[in-house]
């Protein structure tokens, strides 16, 4: 029988500061897996289950939702929604397995998926894990690289896969590049340590580079 899909509902109140409210139960505390999804699509998105919808952005850091835990081996089901366009979605996570669903797309073609599926392999409380994402389709490599373009930080991240790299927990000015084109800036502020950050490079409606960087969010475990 397969599982409703465990989404964290966020229920907008009438009073400014309303508090986040999850409808579902998370996945369990050993062998957990994480799921988030991720709009870089220009129009605002909606995922649905059988119990619950989410709502995405189209624009800022609210276009990324935290990284929910959720029970592995079960398969997750929904409906993808972009301009009254729908997807349906299917995915089943392994144990200690992080994916995001990314959501591309437009009003026209409709939404786009693709699963960018990972299991960390290595953690450092004194360092900061950094992900590059290329859903640039165009990039056949894209780079994670220092803001003069000197020294690369992570190289060679084929379109729909990640590249990840342990770094110095510092503020350093970064920038995505592809091929010869001028590198896309990268703002993420002075990054912590023991915590995890991502880098979406992908195209805009126009088709050129643009790139999504924040601190990734964990929701908490709560039976």
């Amino acid at each position: 029988m397969r599982a409703v899909l465990a989404l964290a509902l966020c229920l907008a109140a009438a009073s400014a500061g309303a508090a986040e409210k999850r409808l579902y139960p998370s996945g369990p505390p050993h062998g957990v897996a994480y799921l988030r999804f991720a709009n870089l699509s220009p129009e605002p998105v909606k995922i649905r289950s059988a119990a619950a919808e989410l709502a995405l952005p189209a624009a800022g850091a609210a276009r990324v939702g935290e990284y929910d835990p959720v029970t592995p081996g079960e398969a997750l089901t929904g409906i993808v929604e972009l301009a009254g366009k729908t997807r349906p979605l299917q995915v089943t996570l392994a144990p200690n397995e992080f994916v995001t669903v990314a959501i591309g797309g437009s009003a026209g073609a409709g939404p786009e998926i693709t699963l960018l599926r990972e299991v960390p392999s290595d953690f450092d409380a004194l360092k900061s894990a950094l992900a590059l994402y290329n859903l640039d389709k165009e990039c056949a490599a894209a780079r994670l690289v220092a803001a003069d373009g000197k020294i690369e930080v992570i190289a060679g991240v084929a379109p729909d896969k990640t590249g990840r790299r342990l770094v110095n927990p510092v503020a350093a000015t970064l920038a995505v590049a592809c091929g010869s084109g001028t590198p896309v800036p990268v703002e993420l502020g002075r990054m912590a340590a023991g915590e995890r950050y991502s880098v979406f490079l992908y195209a805009a409606s126009d088709s050129r580079p643009q790139v999504l960087a924040l601190r990734d969010e964990m929701a908490p475990f709560r039976p």
